[in-house]
């Protein structure tokens, strides 16, 4: 169970990233309703907080490895590849506050929320350092190239996305801002 939710919310988190990525683009935005998309992302992300609760509830209790609460909420405190769960929880940490930020969107304003929300990419790569270097399913191949693929999916996203932008393109958060009020 913990193993699985703790592989789920880092998919969850994948797909997240990635509608993030693709669903503020021309080619969606034409075939999406901005509300849809909308919903589809948060609902993704929350998604990613349930399933880490479960995560960490079934480290708290596992009895193969016993992790105390502070191993979990403390960066470096676990006696278990104290690096690699470290990484496991800063990506909690940024990914609940890219998560919660979104929720209250309004409260915080565009540009906070913008420059907030950018965090959900490091989010996805410490995340994937966590799992690739503490999960203990790491060298099934199913799960190797899980986080091969869904890295090299993130990082062709983001050049992408990179190019496009540095090339005179724009994104729908880019035509937000030039659109006269």
């Amino acid at each position: 169970m913990l193993r699985s939710a703790g592989i789920g919310a880092y998919l969850m988190l994948f797909l997240s990233v990635t509608w993030g990525l693709i669903g503020t683009t021309a080619v969606i935005e034409k075939r999406v309703p901005k509300a849809t998309s909308l919903l589809v992302h948060h609902y993704l992300g929350t998604s990613v907080i349930v399933l880490l609760a479960i995560h960490l509830v079934g480290l708290r209790v596992d009895k193969f490895l016993p992790f105390r609460v502070f191993d979990l909420l403390i960066p470096l405190r676990s006696s278990f590849r104290p690096v690699p769960v470290a990484f496991g929880v800063l990506a909690m940490y940024v990914a609940l506050v890219v998560i919660v930020t979104s929720w209250w969107r309004a409260k915080f304003g565009l540009t906070w929320w913008r420059r907030v929300h950018v965090w959900g990419t490091p989010a996805f790569i410490l995340a994937m350092a966590h799992g690739i270097f503490s999960g203990t399913d790491t060298n099934v191949p199913v799960v190797w190239w899980t986080y091969m693929t869904t890295g090299a999916i993130v990082l062709f996203l983001l050049l992408a996305r990179g190019l496009t932008t540095a090339m005179g393109g724009s994104d729908l958060l880019d035509r937000k801002r030039r659109r006269p009020a």
